[in-house]
């Protein structure tokens, strides 16, 4: 069974390097990625060898390679059909023998591999003495094995889920955390490091409750069998086998049950028949309900608001962490949360996907097209203003300036103003489909079209830099003047000229968009979701 699940697994990569060019290069670049990772970690690994808390460091590392695992198969399961057991269930096939197989087909290919030369870093890096070199080996191949059924565990327990509309929500908000993790790193952790304050021995506390978990267990049991204890390495390596087992036995269970339980996960669900709020106002006020309806209740809409926010926040990271601190990174915050709440929505006809075709035909002329964009604007203006005013606020108390509250708010109404006159335009100027790809939650332009994609966001980033210019020019002229007459001056002109951006941005894109609505219902027609 192993075998033959294996030949699969290879069979469904060679017949995926047939489909397509984007398929090979996908495969090509992975493949880089993963010889990458092998290297790197190796590199890592070693070179924590004569260091103190070489234990410590490639605890750390055992830890967040067994995150890794649990949380990227959740990405793929859409990509690779062997984490789904339903694919499986109409076969005459016993669960036990089927668990080795699939344990073995997920142990197949690039990933897993450059995982374990990776991990085999430690022989260099922590062990020592003949048996510390055969103990880094085992504890390493047990290392990717509990790695690799903790996986299978989650994933065969969540298939029901994670094959619903549920699953795949649940799966684009976890983008969340990770870019929120991805960010902080980049920002602070280099900085961090650079002064001083990030160093190996940073670690030292985390082995206190790290230890005892299975990657503890695994790192541990080298330095003990490297120091001369072989009992204690055989007692870790003992109790890491058996959390193993557990797994396993656990896993077996899950697989077991989804094997024979009836899928439900695509039952409709029942439908809720209301009126639109705000419809009677014409097609201004029935475009806004629309919108404000997708934006509270559509995932991708949330993780674009949550992204947003997550932007503004790290772009602002370095007023206040380092020693040069500068409190005008706030506003440059400010100015990046804005641009972004125009850059996410800088697609609107390729975001609302097939149903635009209904919405086109109320689009006849320039006049139905600003009412279309001024609805839009007016229900991301409701999310958008208070969201981004309250960030703001909360950077400034956070750097003790709570004065940059109000500027934030200054520089954050002019260039939400520019942002969703930008994103007008280029919905109408750079029309694309966009589609959702297996094992990705997000949805992203359909293949040919990543260019209109990254004129879309560069242009939007460009038109509300060059739109914010005359709110800093303004800034700087009045830093001399009392804060009270400052922030009462300031606020209310940059929100008239927000407000008169976005009003020029919706004129323009009415005027652009006139001959082009057979275009866009084009562009919508292609997406795929």
């Amino acid at each position: 069974m192993a075998r033959l699940l294996i030949q699969l697994k290879l069979r469904l990569l060679r017949n995926a390097l047939r489909a397509s060019t984007a398929a090979k290069v996908s495969f090509v670049i992975s493949t880089i990625l993963a010889c990458l990772l092998a290297v790197g970690t190796f590199v890592v690994l070693a070179a924590f060898r004569g260091q103190a808390i070489a234990v410590n460091l490639t605890t750390v590392i055992f830890t967040l390679f067994a995150f890794g695992w649990l949380i990227l198969p959740i990405f793929a399961f859409g990509l690779d059909g062997t984490l789904d057991p339903a694919t499986l269930a109409l076969y005459p096939l016993r669960t036990r023998p089927l668990a080795t197989g699939l344990l073995a087909a997920s142990a197949t290919g690039a990933w897993p591999l450059a995982n374990v030369i990776g991990l085999l870093g430690v022989t260099v890096g922590l062990a020592s003495g003949v048996l510390g070199e055969l103990t880094a080996v085992v504890a390493v191949l047990m290392q990717v094995l509990f790695c690799i059924t903790l996986a299978r565990f989650v994933t065969t327990s969540m298939a029901r889920l994670l094959r619903s509309r549920r699953g795949r929500d649940f799966a684009a908000f976890l983008i969340l955390p990770i870019v929120a993790l991805y960010e902080i790193f980049t920002q602070v952790v280099p900085r961090a490091a650079a002064e001083g304050k990030l160093t190996t021995h940073s670690f030292a506390g985390f082995d206190a409750w790290i230890r005892w978990l299975p990657p503890g267990l695994a790192a541990h049991a080298i330095q003990d069998a490297s120091h001369g204890h072989p009992a204690a390495a055989v007692a870790r390596l003992a109790l890491l086998a058996a959390i193993i087992g557990t797994l396993g036995w656990l896993w077996i269970g899950s697989l077991s049950r989804a094997l024979v339980t009836a899928d439900t996960s695509t039952q409709s669900s029942r439908v809720r028949s209301s009126g639109l709020r705000f419809a009677r106002s014409g097609l201004r006020g029935a475009v806004a309900a629309r919108f404000w309806v997708y934006q509270r209740r559509d995932p991708i809409s949330l993780v674009y608001w949550g992204l947003t926010a997550v932007i503004m926040v790290v772009a602002s990271v370095s007023a206040f962490v380092g020693h040069q601190r500068s409190p005008n990174v706030l506003l440059a915050g400010a100015t990046f949360g804005a641009a972004f709440a125009g850059v996410f929505h800088a697609n609107s006809v390729g975001l609302t996907g097939p149903p635009f075709v209904v919405e086109a035909t109320a689009l006849t002329g320039r006049r139905e097209l600003r009412s279309y964009f001024s609805g839009q604007n007016l229900a991301l203006t409701v999310i958008a203003v208070p969201l981004l005013i309250a960030i703001a606020f909360g950077l400034a108390a956070a750097d003790q300036r709570p004065e940059y509250g109000f500027l934030g708010t200054a520089v954050v109404l002019a260039g939400l103003g520019a942002a969703l006159a930008m994103s007008n335009i280029f919905s109408v100027v750079l029309p694309y489909p966009m589609a959702k790809r297996a094992g990705n939650p997000m949805p992203q332009a359909a293949q040919g079209y990543a260019a209109y994609g990254l004129g879309g966001v560069f242009g939007t980033l460009i038109g509300v830099g060059v739109a914010e210019i005359p709110v800093f020019v303004a800034l700087a002229q009045t830093g001399g003047d009392p804060v009270v007459i400052r922030n009462l001056i300031l606020v209310p002109a940059a929100a008239c000229y927000g407000l008169a951006l976005a009003w020029l941005g919706v004129r323009t894109a009415a005027r652009l968009g006139e001959q082009k609505v057979p275009e866009l219902v084009q562009a919508a027609v292609r997406c795929r979701g």
